[in-house]
C-alpha cells in the first residue's frame, strides 16, 4: 500500500483546525462579555439619568410650594443639597449613597439597602430673577450631569 492512498488528516491539520475553531469560540465569547458589560453600564446610565431629572423636578416643586419667588430666593443660597421625591425642604448635603426602598421601589436617603448612586443638587444663583440648578449622580467610575435654570416669571 502507498502512502498517496491513505485517507485521513495530518496532525497538522488537526492541530490548524482545533486553532481556527478556539480562535473563532473566544471571539464569540468576548463579543458576548462586551454585550453584557455593556447593557449594565446602560442600566446604570439610564437609573441615573432618571435620579437626574427626578433631582430637579424636587427643585422645581420646592419652588412651586413656595409661592413667592422673593420668598423662595431668599431661603436659598450658592450651595450644593440633598432632594428627595418626598421632601418638601432643601437638605444640607454630604456624600451619602441613596437607597433603594423596597417596599415603593423609590430612592431616598431614608431606608433600604444603600445603592451606588450619589446625588447633588447645586444651586447657583445668577441674578434676582434666575437660578441655575446642576443635579450630578455619580456612581463608580462614572458621573452625569443635568443642568435646568428657574426663572422669576410671575
Amino acid at each position: 500500500m502507498s502512502k498517496d492512498n491513505q485517507k485521513g488528516f495530518s496532525l497538522l491539520e488537526v492541530i490548524v483546525a482545533v486553532f481556527i475553531v478556539a480562535v473563532g469560540l473566544v471571539g464569540i465569547l468576548t463579543l458576548a462579555n462586551i454585550s453584557l458589560r455593556g447593557s449594565s453600564v446602560s442600566k446604570m446610565k439610564l437609573i441615573a439619568s432618571g435620579l437626574a431629572q427626578e433631582g430637579i423636578e424636587v427643585v422645581r416643586d420646592i419652588r412651586r410650594s413656595n409661592t413667592e419667588w422673593d420668598d423662595w430666593y431668599s431661603s436659598i443660597s450658592n450651595d450644593d443639597y440633598r432632594v428627595q421625591y418626598n421632601s418638601v425642604n432643601l437638605m444640607s448635603f454630604f456624600e451619602t449613597p441613596l437607597k433603594l426602598d423596597a417596599n415603593s421601589g423609590l430612592y431616598q436617603y431614608d431606608s433600604g439597602p444603600a445603592t451606588p448612586f450619589q446625588r447633588k443638587v447645586t444651586l447657583e444663583i445668577i441674578s434676582a430673577d434666575e437660578v441655575k440648578v446642576v443635579v450630578e449622580v455619580k456612581w463608580p467610575d462614572h458621573t452625569l450631569a443635568a443642568e435646568d435654570r428657574l426663572w422669576n416669571w410671575k
